[in-house]
């Protein structure tokens, strides 16, 4: 949850921006114009019911036709994770009540193989290789930017039927200078360019 409410709060801006020319092309190529995206950015966070979230994310891994989409919506319900990766994490043992044995020379790669014979199920440290676990019919994805739906954000000042009227004036104060930075964050990663996609 605390990871989702940063997500919100760290696109949020004073005034009011404007998508860059380098994000444009990407919003127009997955939902044929920005205004079709906020309308149906909205719609959707707007038929939410109850608490969640409401996310732009980009397949960092999108079928490899011409046509696929670099950017989707996605909802998570109530503290939900927007990443596929997440539904399959499992700690194998409490590590609050395990001696872990671990010296101040020991590098996290030696201790995972030391603790479970690989570090996991996933990562380039697998017994089965790399790649992300990816739940069936799962994409990988990386998230750009996010709505809290929950009714605490937007009771109070909006009122009981206001949600619209929040979400309209959350779409005013979006920073899109950080959802960009959001994707060049994960293009830099993954040794990407933001340009010519």
């Amino acid at each position: 949850m605390a990871h989702n409410n940063h997500q919100f709060f760290s696109t949020l801006s004073p005034q009011k921006t404007h998508p860059s020319d380098a994000l444009l092309p990407l919003i127009n190529k997955s939902f044929s114009s920005l205004p079709s995206l906020r309308s149906t950015f909205l719609a959707t966070a707007n038929a939410l019911f109850g608490p969640g979230f409401v996310w732009l994310v980009r397949l960092t891994n999108p079928p490899t036709t011409s046509s696929a989409p670099p950017l989707a919506l996605l909802t998570t319900y109530i503290a939900g994770s927007p990443y596929p990766g997440a539904h399959f994490r499992q700690q194998p043992r409490d590590m609050a009540t395990t001696a872990t044995n671990v010296t101040s020379g020991t590098n996290p790669q030696a201790y995972a193989l030391n603790l479970h014979g690989t570090a996991s199920t996933i990562g380039p440290y697998a017994a089965a290789g790399g790649g992300p676990k990816l739940a069936p019919g799962g994409q990988d994805l990386e998230v750009l930017l996010g709505v809290n739906t929950w009714e605490h954000v937007w009771l109070r000042d909006y009122g009981v039927g206001g949600k619209r009227q929040f979400l309209e004036a959350w779409w005013e104060r979006i920073d899109w200078d950080v959802v960009e930075k959001n994707m060049s964050n994960i293009d830099a990663w993954m040794g990407r360019t933001l340009k010519g996609r």
